[in-house]
């Protein structure tokens, strides 16, 4: 697959569960269910689910099952890293606003939530494309 193709690909499967994970992160803290670090984990879960199944299948190309140790671990490991850090982020932006009404902090806290998975997403299709999902060279015959 031609990367250009990959990386929109994975963009577009981005899209999708940020989407998912920005609905569930103003319902939960908007709602007052949960403050912000905790809306931001339950955000993130929400997203992490669907995205694995969209890199693994649709953006590389990945068949078969999954290899608990090569895939499911560390894709796991990133997702709770990127949750971390974000719930950490969104969790400073709230305390920077607390003054600010409860509906203005949900925008604000949502913001700073997609302006953090912006930053996570870049690096997360490096670590995906050259590592996580990255074809199995030891099976390849060296043209020689």
């Amino acid at each position: 697959m031609p990367h250009w193709l990959r990386f929109s690909r994975y963009t577009i499967g981005s899209i999708i569960c940020f989407g998912i994970s920005e609905l569930v992160f103003i319902i939960v803290f908007g709602s007052h269910l949960l403050g912000a670090r905790g809306a931001s984990i339950v955000a993130s879960i929400a997203g992490v689910i669907p995205g694995y199944f969209l890199n693994r299948t649709w953006t590389w190309g990945r068949k078969g099952k999954s290899d608990f140790w090569r895939e499911v671990l560390p894709y796991w490991t990133t997702a709770l890293v990127s949750t971390a850090i974000a719930a950490l982020f969104t969790g400073w932006v709230n305390s920077a606003f607390s003054a600010q009404s409860q509906m203005s902090r949900t925008f604000i806290d949502a913001a700073a939530y997609m302006a953090i998975y912006g930053v996570i997403f870049i690096g997360k299709y490096i670590l995906f494309h050259t590592w996580l999902f990255a074809p199995d060279r030891t099976n390849e015959v060296d043209p020689v």
